[in-house]
């Protein structure tokens, strides 16, 4: 089965991810990407870049935002510094198409559970085992509804949670309400040994909730993956559950890579910087 075709099988939700690798592929081409991702454009396929160019004319003519690229930069270099300080226990909740399984250079004894829908991963490892593409570690894939059980199947694979983890919470939190977000980040929690980190990304809700928001909200509720909730205190969030909390804004220096300053934004467009990278550790 083509790749093309096999992605009638994906949601509308899971379709986000090709989009997303679409978009990771064409920040590969340039001559001053901020991270390589040669395996982008054969896991985005042929629909990816349709969506891509579909949000962009429609909601955003003419601008290329540079998040994507500032956020995947800023956890790869997170991700590769908790390696080299010994973490061997990796996590990633809705992976989507994300490659750093093969990319990234991992330390012998790294395992990363990728979890993700069940038909999604199937389409990833067929698209995979096409290109040939290894993997830099010990990838683990596992199909779970994130909304549901996730817990016993992640421990019925192999987790350890008795060892520290690092936890990956990318590109999915805005998707899910407030009950949703909560039930999963208290069961993670519970499930991870102390000296666990967990990296995230999210919005502000005002600026979820303000009128420069209204045409993308409604683009991406027409399109079946509505935007659901946000927090104007992302420090209080995760520290509720129990983690010791840094916050970055994208533009901060940390989070800047020398990209945010080329962001287009119209005039008078509110919370610019209403968007967060969450870096975290459990005591």
């Amino acid at each position: 089965m083509a790749a093309s075709e096999s992605t009638d099988q994906l949601d509308p939700l899971a379709k986000t991810a090709l989009w997303t690798a679409s978009m990771r592929a064409r920040e590969h081409e340039r001559e001053d990407r901020l991270f390589c991702d040669p395996l982008a454009s054969s896991l985005a396929g042929t629909e990816g870049p349709e969506i891509m160019h579909r949000f962009e004319g429609a909601v955003q003519p003419g601008v290329e935002d540079p998040a994507l690229a500032v956020r995947t930069r800023y956890l790869d270099d997170q991700l590769v510094a908790q390696d080299r300080d010994g973490m061997r226990q990796f996590v990633f909740l809705a992976v989507g198409m994300d490659t750093r399984a093969f990319r990234l250079p991992w330390s012998t004894g790294v395992t990363v559970f990728e979890l993700d829908r069940p038909t999604l991963l199937t389409l990833k490892d067929e698209i995979l085992d096409r290109a040939g593409a290894r993997s830099q570690c010990e990838r683990i894939p596992l199909g779970v509804d994130l909304v549901a059980d996730w817990s016993t199947p992640l421990l019925e694979a192999g987790f350890d949670p008795a060892r520290p983890t690092t936890w990956l919470i990318e590109g999915l939190l805005y998707f899910l309400d407030p009950l949703e977000r909560d039930l999963l980040l208290q069961k993670l929690t519970e499930i991870s040994a102390s000296g666990s980190r967990l990296l995230a990304d999210y919005v502000g809700q005002t600026v979820l909730d303000s009128s420069a928001m209204s045409s993308w909200r409604t683009r991406m509720e027409e399109q079946g993956h509505p935007w659901k909730s946000g927090t104007d205190e992302p420090q209080s969030l995760f520290s509720e559950f129990g983690w010791s909390v840094c916050i970055a804004a994208y533009g901060d220096p940390e989070a800047d890579y020398g990209r945010w300053g080329d962001a287009v934004v119209a005039p008078g467009v509110p919370g610019t910087r209403g968007r967060y990278l969450i870096t975290a550790e459990l005591p």
